[in-house]
């Protein structure tokens, strides 16, 4: 394959990136800190070009909104509770702010809207506090509906994290909470400290949980994000501490009953060389669900994954990112190019990608931007 990127159309994207690295619970190496979002466009030929920065703090997770004039940006901090700062998008790609919802907890790290977009479940990472929250038709976040803290030990088996270097060293003595997905009648939340997938029931006419069961992962691994496969009933959790991809049916026989919904069928390694220091980032699948790729950081890479016939996994390739911990990356909407943002040489890296093998190639092109942590296209 040509090592050239040739896109369909031009492309506006956002970057998130960290403005106060002090404030967070890991400890990013990144140079110098960023301004807040910043607005680029990758054009055809794979150029890349700076439209405007909006300033926020910590702007970690960028998920927008089904109606496409909206998207919400997720303030991490340890020093005080998250915020979920509400943009509007406007004709040229620029954001403003119009409002924001304070969560229950800190580090909050992740928003998942409910399938009729009528609430939405927040995750708060530092202290696994989820927060279930009303959401009026134009996507604004009001009342919290439901708060509770997520965790199946005992009190006197766990203990609450208390400052960063503790943080550190003790990612599993107490729970912390990931992200959230909805499937079907149920919600599924990983947990890295708790070493499960925690699994809810969701009332659409109360729009609360109720807890159903735990699914325990192997002890040590941290479940961190997951994929849903959009045909076959199959997910891919990521564990960040064991650098694995878990590939689990999904099982909605007998809905009145209690019982395990993610059974796990197969555990994958995202690296050449397990005994290295790495810790897994992101999960995605290509939008025709035909391969799906994980970010390594501290291998500094991405590993790539056939998906087979039966929704499992078949590593073809591992491929250096060419920067420092990638937090984050993006496949272009076309499929045609993949962007890796390097949290700490604070730049981002392009990728041509073949849409029949799903290989990625380095252009040997970089986009300097400070402590970048999350990429989002908006067209």
């Amino acid at each position: 394959m040509s090592n050239a990127i040739k896109l369909d159309k031009d492309f506006r994207f956002l970057v998130g990136t960290y403005t106060d690295l002090d404030a967070l619970a890991h400890q990013p190496y990144a140079p110098t800190s960023g301004k807040g979002i910043y607005g680029l466009t990758i054009r055809k030929d794979g150029a890349l070009s700076e439209q405007h920065v909006t300033d926020i703090l910590n702007p970690a997770v960028l998920i927008p909104h089904s109606n496409g004039k909206m998207i919400y940006a997720i303030v991490e901090t340890i020093q005080s509770n998250g915020d979920v700062v509400q943009l509007s998008i406007g004709e040229n790609g620029s954001l403003n702010n119009e409002s924001t919802f304070t969560a229950s907890g800190k580090s909050t790290c992740y928003i998942s809207l409910s399938p009729k977009k009528d609430s939405a479940i927040v995750i708060n990472y530092w202290d696994a506090i989820i927060d279930v929250v009303d959401v009026d038709k134009d996507g604004k976040l009001g009342s919290v509906l439901q708060s509770f803290k997520q965790l199946y030990r005992k009190e006197g088996e766990w203990r609450q994290v208390e400052y960063r270097e503790d943080h550190w060293e003790n990612r599993q003595v107490g729970p912390h909470a990931h992200c959230a997905h909805f499937w079907k009648d149920w919600v599924f939340i990983p947990d890295l400290g708790e070493n499960a997938v925690f699994q809810y029931r969701y009332d659409p006419v109360k729009k609360s949980l109720e807890a159903d069961t735990h699914i325990k992962f192997e002890a040590g691994s941290g479940p961190r994000h997951m994929v849903m496969h959009p045909d076959m009933d199959i997910a891919y959790v990521s564990n960040e501490l064991f650098n694995t991809v878990c590939v689990a049916k999904l099982d909605a026989s007998e809905p009145e009953k209690t019982k395990e919904r993610l059974i796990p069928i197969q555990y994958e390694s995202t690296l050449e060389n397990r005994d290295q220091v790495s810790y897994v980032s992101e999960i995605k699948l290509s939008s025709d669900a035909k391969f799906l790729y994980v970010s390594n950081r501290g291998d500094n890479s991405l590993a790539i994954f056939k998906v087979l016939e039966d929704g499992q996994l078949e590593r073809i390739d591992v491929v250096p990112t060419g920067g420092k911990f990638p937090r984050h990356f993006a496949l272009t909407p076309c499929g045609g190019a993949v962007l890796v943002a390097n949290q700490d040489s604070s730049n981002i890296t392009l990728f041509s990608r073949d849409k029949n093998t799903g290989l990625i190639e380095a252009t040997g092109e970089h986009y300097d931007i400070p402590a970048p942590n999350y990429i989002r296209f908006i067209d």
